[in-house]
């Protein structure tokens, strides 16, 4: 069958070319999303969109060829892959972090970059193999060559697409314990096969490439039995209690369905070369630490960190500023616009970074910038409400603060008038600025802003702008008034007395005064707060840096950047504690004391929090995570052959 599929694909490029085989794609991408009922297949397209990434045709160097789509027995999966020659061997790669969340490949600890353990299918770490692994820019790759050859898998290139077919296998049984609060399903395969773990806030799916008999399928897509709301538990989600365990077969796989009810988290555990077991469990704090050496200057880490009798699970990666090839940036959703949001897993990959942590606050409404950002020199956004932000350049140095900027506009007629954001979605009373970073037009965000253009005048000797147009805003959203490339935009908001300041061949220049003042020598910084560890001392004060009560004692998923006593950086999410949510700010502040932070910021957190690596999320369900403004982006330089 795998020779007569491939031989069909082949008639079909030779016939249509390249076209043919887009229309392949999306028809086996299609018809995988038709074996679940309508609400579980809502779930899994969410899951399927968020982790599409665009596709990379043209190798880098040292590279044959290079991808980020795999269609896996018919169905497309957004997996990085990479061929590469060794002696007269060319071979194939897969992203390892793309092995560990996609197909059921686990990583073990490793010592060197250039080698990962795995275990695959092995029940023991003692029998743990070891893979070679190579770098791109963006990816790390596992040398799977050996591992499929002998695990029966084929493969073929297409296009600049990997078609990879595995074996037949077929699900011999399915057993579950339902139980209300944690439980475990326990499955028999014939061989061992690629699989997928995947969840969302409300439901688990255990995805297996095999088939499973109808008669097997007939036991779990019975009518649901009718659920006495007298009886379930308090502490139960009425709602997950009404899901029933599903189990769906089509297209070479088979998708195991279950109830999550909050606060559980699902694993899988391998019991011998052909069982898998899922536990679901709201205490899985069994789960192994992780120390991942992922490139030079990048350390993978996950462990559980105890504060009293909590225990809370801490995805986070280790960066060394100094190694060479090494850079630090932010990066924005819809760059080059300040404008516009989007999942990280999304805009990660085409801005070339290998990891990101999402970064600072902003508008979700109107998907505008909340604080800070500055990028090589140029600042994009300026800090708003004294808060917390983190400065850093090229040679390593890094220093948090709570951070302010004062611009003043000084007029030709001996006015000194104060600017009180730059490319902010903080609209306050007085006076605004926005460049063209902000984008190629600006509309208004309050009611009845005056907008005043302002362009540079070729003909003075010295730096100076001169007033050229003034519009009336009207209603927010009204208009797209065009931002000029020599100049910029004040937006004047409930204060019309300030026209007057501002008539038509007014001239201007204006001034900048960072404080503190040595955060204008850094050319990135970042802000979110508050500051939470400063000289390894906890220095939380949410109040002063304007932040609600409410949000102060909030326990939710949160992220974090700091700095630890060898001059490496952390980038850091921490998850809900065992059996419940996630860290307060104090508790974050504490965690990171713990992790041995010498400074701390805290960043956007909550369903914002995302840590990404080699093309995937590493803390969390691609699926529940929101979309995110900017983040901090990682690159480094690839290696030379």
């Amino acid at each position: 069958m795998n020779h007569l599929r491939l031989y069909l694909t082949l008639v079909a490029i030779v016939a249509t070319n390249f076209s043919s085989l887009v229309l392949f794609s999306k028809t086996a991408h299609a018809d995988s999303k038709l074996i679940l009922p309508d609400r579980a297949t809502i779930s899994t397209q969410q899951i399927d969109r968020l982790s599409q990434q665009p596709a990379t045709d043209r190798p880098s160097r040292n590279f044959v060829s290079q991808g980020t789509e795999i269609f896996l027995n018919g169905k497309t999966l957004n997996i990085p892959w990479g061929q590469w020659q060794v002696g007269n061997s060319v071979r194939l790669g897969i992203s390892d972090t793309a092995l560990d969340r996609q197909m059921g490949v686990e990583l073990f600890n490793n010592s060197n970059y250039q080698t990962q353990p795995i275990n695959w299918y092995a029940t023991q770490r003692s029998r743990a193999i070891s893979l070679n692994a190579k770098l791109s820019q963006q990816y790390r790759y596992l040398d799977i060559t050996d591992l499929a050859k002998s695990s029966g898998w084929q493969w073929q290139i297409f296009g600049g697409k990997l078609q990879l077919n595995t074996p037949a296998t077929r699900v011999i049984s399915v057993r579950r314990e339902t139980i209300p609060k944690n439980g475990k399903i326990a499955v028999t395969l014939d061989r061992h096969t690629p699989w997928k773990l995947s969840q969302t806030p409300t439901e688990g799916y255990l995805t297996i490439e095999a088939n499973a008999d109808p008669a097997l399928l007939a036991q779990f897509n019975a009518p649901p039995p009718i659920v006495d709301p007298n009886n379930l538990d308090p502490d139960d989600d009425p709602t997950a209690q009404k899901l029933e365990y599903k189990v769906t077969s089509n297209n070479n796989q088979t998708i195991i369905q279950f109830p999550i009810v909050k606060g559980q988290r699902a694993r899988v555990k391998l019991l011998s070369p052909t069982n898998l077991e899922v536990s679901i469990d709201p205490n899985l704090a069994t789960i192994p630490d992780r120390e991942i050496n992922w490139a030079p200057g990048l350390k993978w880490r996950q462990k559980w960190v105890k504060l009293g009798t909590n225990n809370f699970p801490v995805t986070y990666l280790e960066i060394d500023p100094r190694q060479k090839g090494i850079k630090i940036r932010s990066i924005l959703a819809q760059d080059p616009s300040l404008v516009g949001t989007n999942h990280l897993i999304k805009f990660a990959p085409p801005t070339q970074v290998a990891a990101a942590i999402n970064g600072g606050y902003f508008n979700r409404n109107n998907r505008m910038p909340l604080g800070a950002l500055k990028r090589d020199g140029k600042w994009l956004s300026s800090p708003i409400l004294n808060r917390g932000a983190i400065g850093w350049n090229d040679g390593g140095q890094m220093r948090i603060a709570r951070l302010q900027m004062q611009e003043t506009l000084n007029t030709s007629k001996g006015e000194q008038l104060s600017i009180l954001a730059l490319n902010s979605a903080y609209a306050q009373t007085g006076i605004s600025r926005y460049t063209s970073d902000w984008g190629k037009t600006y509309s208004p965000i309050q009611a009845d802003e005056l907008i005043v253009t302002v362009q540079s005048d070729p003909r003075l000797h010295v730096v100076r702008e001169r007033v050229t147009q003034i519009t009336p805003g009207n209603a927010a959203g009204s208009i797209n008034i065009p931002i000029p490339v020599n100049g910029y935009l004040l937006a004047l908001r409930g204060q019309p007395e300030l026209s007057e300041s501002m008539s038509i061949g007014t001239d201007l220049t204006l001034q900048s005064q960072i404080t503190p003042p040595e955060f204008d020598t850094y050319t990135q910084i970042a802000a979110a707060g508050p500051w939470l560890v400063q000289s390894g001392k906890v220095v939380l004060d949410a109040k002063s840096e304007n932040f609600g009560a409410a949000f102060s004692k909030e326990a939710a998923v949160r992220s974090a950047i700091g700095s630890l006593p060898t001059g490496k950086m952390i980038i850091v999410a921490a998850h809900n504690r065992a059996g419940g949510k996630g860290p307060t700010l104090a508790e974050m502040a504490q965690l990171l004391q713990q992790m041995g932070t010498v400074d701390a910021l805290n960043l956007d957190g909550g369903s914002s929090t995302s840590l990404y690596l080699g093309g995937q999320l590493i803390d969390r369900a691609s699926a529940t995570a929101a979309r995110v403004h900017n983040a901090i982006g990682i690159s480094f330089a690839e290696p030379q052959r």
